[in-house]
């Protein structure tokens, strides 16, 4: 009989269990067992295959898994063991769980989807070995990887493991700095693309079957996008961009190619009474490849940890560096209250169509927050904003009171978090409003000075710079709103070409607010009459201002002049009786 031919190949092999899980399931079987499955549905699947590896067996609070190199394996482990360490923060002790991890490298046998043979078996003895979430790996991966990561090596001595002939070196992987950060071995950086860390968070999906759910999603997304900008080396495509793909179906493919991402981020969920389910799904549009997916099945009051176990697992997935500062900033913040912060994201929903009954309606979305969370520095800020922009605009029937709670609340904000960069641009918009604009501008820089990728806020800095005379900052302050949120609101055209006006660019200012008249019909025209005006040509601007007043015939120059928070008196006054002049009412 002809001999069977057996399968072999070399293998890293991580064997992983989770520490006293016996005493646990006494004392909260259910618990314990609901945990466990949550764990590794949600955590340590999604970091194995992150790392190119395989779950082939598990084995009731343990798990064996297969990789194709050590220094994949060896990432895999300390992923596992820092994401594990930050789930457990803000956990009470009996819910904590603790893993040990032992790797090894050598030649196994293939049967079907299992493995077997010493390279599993000795991986299987050193687990043991290893302290309550720590990890331990023999001498043979310690020579191949000791100069290849970025992690510690210590030497425990040699050990003798049972059933297995000859002792063993052994060494216990530490951390270089004793703060949690992400791994980001060189090796590995070079395979998902080095630096080239460039992320897009589109709008969560709302599967749940009542439209009133959408600001759910829209709240998570918001945070995600707020929590990933705070780490210094990861480029977050802006809220304004990402937000214009909401309700659209597109592919991560063309996502990443028009707004110039790495990688895209999509995600879905559901609410049924007071349980939620989210999916999320990581991809590199280089490769075409999902490098991380994750289902979360929880309570709503859950939904602060959910969101700080993506941000960690996204940060982990994307190799990035994390200081110390940087890892606090990733835990939620806004507030710990889900009912404040559900009134909260729904009136950033509303915050986003620009209209005095939006702004009414996320008004009181704010106010109804604050009395449940009064502490919380966005909230304020948030409330700030909308009445500032209420006051700006006259939406109001007490526009003194407006303006006077927009400082008071943007004030609390700082108060509470003085780096709050939406407090700082609510401020702005306050001083720009009273007529400000050194203050204002002072306040609008250094809110894009704490979040330089905010592109709304540098074209409100443009906006301010515009009115204070000076032009030419404005134009590179907007000009850089739109190259970070390529797909641009018509607004931000208005303001550049606003700037191009007062700087004296008639011909790009004619330019940019056509443009803005195409994509927003009726609005730029204001501008196109002055500049016509400005350029001695009255009867272009003559008949752009009927064209005005077709598409918009509430139009008065009176209202107009409401918001122009002109520095120079004589520019405004030469601008209305241009105006006058074109015909307008």
């Amino acid at each position: 009989m002809a001999e069977k031919h057996v399968q072999r190949k070399l293998a890293a092999i991580i064997a992983a269990d989770m520490v006293g899980f016996s005493s646990q399931m006494q004392a909260d079987e259910v618990g314990t067992f609901e945990r466990l499955k949550l764990i590794h549905s949600e955590l340590i699947e999604p970091v194995v295959s992150l790392h190119s590896g395989r779950i082939f067996k598990t084995m009731g609070d343990g798990f064996l898994a297969e990789f194709s190199s050590a220094i994949d394996a060896l990432n895999c482990a300390v992923a596992i063991q820092r994401a594990i360490a930050v789930r457990n923060k803000p956990l009470q002790d009996h819910d904590q769980t603790l893993w040990r991890i032992g790797i090894n490298m050598g030649d196994v046998i293939v049967d079907g989807d299992d493995i077997f043979g010493d390279g599993v078996n000795i991986a299987a003895r050193l687990e043991p070995l290893a302290e309550s979430g720590g990890i331990v790996i023999p001498d043979t991966i310690y020579t191949e990887l000791k100069n290849k990561v970025d992690v510690n090596f210590e030497p425990l001595g040699r050990k003798k493991l049972k059933n297995i002939s000859e002792a063993i070196d052994i060494f216990r992987v530490a951390e270089k700095d004793a703060s949690l950060r992400t791994l980001a071995s060189r090796n590995t950086a070079k395979k998902h693309g080095g630096s080239d860390h460039s992320l897009v968070i589109l709008p969560f999906d709302n599967m749940s079957a009542d439209p009133e759910q959408d600001h759910l999603g829209d709240g998570i997304t918001e945070d995600l996008i707020s929590s990933l900008s705070q780490i210094g080396h990861l480029k977050v495509v802006s809220r304004n961009s990402a937000f214009t793909y909401k309700n659209r179906t597109v592919s991560a493919q063309d996502v990443g190619h028009e707004l110039n991402a790495r990688y895209v981020m999509t995600g879905s969920l559901r609410k049924s009474g007071n349980r939620i389910r989210i999916t999320a799904q990581l991809t590199d549009t280089k490769t075409e490849t999902h490098l991380w997916t994750a289902r979360y099945d929880r309570e709503l009051e859950d939904i602060f940890a959910v969101q700080d176990e993506i941000t960690l697992t996204i940060a982990t997935a994307l190799q990035v560096e994390l200081t110390e500062g940087e890892q606090a900033k990733l835990r939620y913040t806004t507030t710990d209250n889900v009912k404040a912060w559900t009134l909260f994201i729904r009136g950033l929903s509303l915050f986003r169509t620009v209209s005095a009954d939006t702004y009414r309606r996320a008004r009181k979305c704010f106010e109804e927050a604050l009395v449940e969370e009064q502490n919380s520095a966005q909230i304020h800020a948030m409330l700030a904003c909308v009445h500032a922009i209420e006051g700006r605009f006259y939406w109001t029937s007490d526009q003194e009171k407006s303006l006077r709670l927009a400082k008071e609340n943007a004030d609390r904000a700082l108060s509470i978090a003085e780096d709050n960069a939406d407090a700082w641009g609510a401020l702005g918009y306050w001083h720009m409003a009273e007529l400000r604009l050194d203050e204002a501008v002072s306040a609008f820089s250094r809110a894009v000075e704490l979040e330089p990728d905010h592109a709304d806020l540098h074209a409100l800095n443009a906006l301010a710079l515009t009115f204070a005379e000076r032009p030419d900052e404005a134009i590179l302050e907007v000009e850089k709103a739109i190259r970070l949120n390529p797909i641009d609101p018509g607004w931000y055209r208005g303001v550049l070409g606003h700037a191009y006006r007062y700087a004296g660019r008639f011909e790009d200012s004619l330019l940019i607010l056509s443009e803005y008249n195409q994509q927003s019909p009726g609005f730029g025209l204001v501008d196109i009459v002055l500049t016509y005006a400005d350029m001695g040509d009255g009867e272009k601007a003559r008949i752009y201002a009927q064209e005005l007043l077709s598409k918009r015939p509430d139009f008065t120059i009176a209202n107009w002049e409401l918001t122009q928070n002109c520095l120079n008196p004589q520019r405004l006054s030469d601008d209305r009786q241009s105006l006058l002049d074109a015909g307008l009412p």
